[in-house]
């Protein structure tokens, strides 16, 4: 009868030390992220189509081209975000039987304003690398900026929809914003994807 009782006590220890143990092991699961947290932050991927017209003393005609670009950024919070940036302007018309394409990389800043509606007005900046590539063999390359504003939608918490103006500068043959650098205005439709 003692040794039946012992037996039974020293499983009972047994087994409330292994509790303690798995106790002592437990991490709580961490709660995922809230959709304003994850609206806030994270990365994204942007493609954006329009139009161009291009502002250049070497063109004789009002030259305009469909333009089109993509990018990866980070949103850092609810008022600022980052991207890197491709837009490539196609086949402006020059006059003299000249044509010719811009493209751009550029590392890009924007300040998001919340007015705590889906509609979210901003406004950015960015540095790069800009060029010209035109059918009389006229290629030209130099520093790019850009200036830009508009508004976003935001569909949902991973999708949103991107509207704005862009203004374009490439210091191909003097410095930038003068009248001898490339300059283009464009506006542009596109989609921001979050992940």
């Amino acid at each position: 009868m003692r040794q039946r009782k012992a037996i039974v006590v020293g499983v009972g220890l047994l087994m409330a030390s292994a509790g303690a143990a798995a106790a002592a092991d437990y991490r709580p699961v961490p709660e995922p992220p809230t959709a304003e947290t994850y609206a806030a932050s994270g990365f994204y991927l942007r493609g954006d189509a329009g139009w161009s017209w291009l502002d250049w003393s070497a063109a004789e005609n009002n030259a305009n081209s469909p333009i089109a670009g993509g990018g990866v950024g980070y949103q850092w919070g609810p008022m600022f975000r980052t991207d890197v940036r491709f837009d490539y302007g196609f086949d402006y018309d020059l006059g003299h039987d000249d044509n010719a394409s811009i493209g751009t990389v550029t590392a890009n800043g924007y300040v998001d304003v919340p007015l705590g509606f889906p509609v979210t007005p901003y406004v950015g900046a960015g540095l790069g690398w800009g060029f010209v590539t035109g059918d009389a063999g006229d290629d030209k390359n130099g520093l790019a900026a850009a200036l830009t504003g508009g508004v976003t939608f935001d569909v949902n918490q991973s999708i949103a929809v991107d509207v704005g103006y862009r203004f374009r500068t490439i210091a191909t043959d003097g410095s930038l914003f003068s009248s001898d650098s490339v300059n283009d205005h464009s506006v542009t439709g596109g989609l921001r994807f979050k992940f």
